[in-house]
């Protein structure tokens, strides 16, 4: 059921007509209808859209949960890659403008290795003189037989719906969507890439993540819509 047509039925069970409505919201009728035919354009925008929505489910003695993430997954331009999105909401960091390489930086740059090329084959003169190769190396202390720190190849998002429902957009690295709709109450699902994956997730707190292994737990409240950044190293890197 679309968001007009959950309106529409809140506002019958109320037992309010739009007029009656529209006078004890201070919300214009027309508004009203519109907003049950699915267009959202007349209440001035996403934000008005969704306060109208709000103020309607409170009158009507209806929780608003569901009928905004069904907003949410209405609304959300999904012809935008998930990238897009989470930079438009300041998620990710905006990758910084390389400036151009001048001429003057570039021969101040050849006159240091020209210097560090004559300092390197002094070293090498004095290294291989007979007194030098005398002395004993020192012993490298270093326990060769500790691990060092793995590096994780690649990384894998599960979500699994642990409190009712949820819309849900996974984008990978190279900005294909792997899946958008929504994920049940104990359906999982998984998802993984080389590099990175981009997550909006339209009702955080029905939603539980491990990524890389790692549980994560429910990220955020009922009602939340959460965009999420993981790569093979952090588990957030949002």
């Amino acid at each position: 059921m679309s968001v007009g047509l959950t309106l529409k039925e809140m506002r019958k069970s109320a037992g309010f007509t739009v007029e009656q409505l529209a006078k004890r919201s201070r919300i214009p009728a027309s508004v009203i209808e519109d907003l049950e035919k699915d267009n959202f354009s007349t209440a001035g925008g996403p934000t008005y859209a969704r306060g109208h929505i709000k103020t309607i489910a409170r009158i009507c003695g209806v929780g608003d949960s569901d009928v905004l993430i069904k907003f949410e997954s209405q609304t959300i331009p999904l012809s935008k890659s998930i990238r897009d999105l989470l930079n438009e909401n300041s998620v990710t960091k905006q990758k910084k403008e390389r400036k151009p390489i001048s001429w003057k930086w570039l021969t101040g740059a050849a006159a240091g290795l020209f210097i560090f090329a004559l300092v390197g084959t002094a070293i090498i003169s004095i290294e291989d003189s007979p007194e030098q190769n005398s002395i004993t190396a020192p012993s490298n202390n270093r326990d060769e037989s500790q691990p060092s720190a793995a590096i994780r190849e690649g990384v894998e998002v599960r979500l699994k719906a642990v409190n009712g429902l949820s819309w849900v957009a996974v984008s990978d690295s190279t900005g294909t969507t792997q899946f958008s709709g929504r994920i049940r109450q104990g359906e999982e699902r998984i998802f993984t890439d080389n590099q990175l994956l981009y997550l909006v997730i339209g009702n955080a707190g029905a939603i539980s993540l491990t990524v890389n292994g790692e549980d994560i737990g429910v990220a955020g409240a009922v009602g939340e819509v959460l965009r999420l950044e993981f790569g093979p190293q952090a588990s957030n890197q949002g």
